[in-house]
């Protein structure tokens, strides 16, 4: 057989290292989905102290009119994404 043709341990080497590369690359796709998840929650939930915070200074109708509407939004989008589970 010509050189270069045939399989040698180097190549089983490079192999089985890019296998374990992307066994850890799967398993760690959770846990950065959770996280995401988790931040997302939570600029949702910030966002919503901020809107009551200041509907309790506004006086405007107009400006608490639109604050109330935001809020309703918030509280929906909140409402429909439930808690994120822990990761494995």
């Amino acid at each position: 057989m010509a050189r270069g043709w045939g399989r040698n341990e180097e190549d089983l080497g490079a192999e089985k290292e890019h296998a374990r590369d992307a066994k850890e690359n799967a398993d760690a796709r959770p846990a950065r989905a959770h996280a995401e998840e988790v931040a997302r929650r939570r600029a949702l939930e910030l966002s919503l102290a901020r809107i009551e915070d200041l509907l309790g200074k506004t006086a405007n109708p107009g400006r608490r009119s639109a604050l109330e509407t935001a809020r309703a939004e918030l509280l929906e989008r909140l409402a429909s994404s439930p808690p994120p589970a822990s990761p494995r």
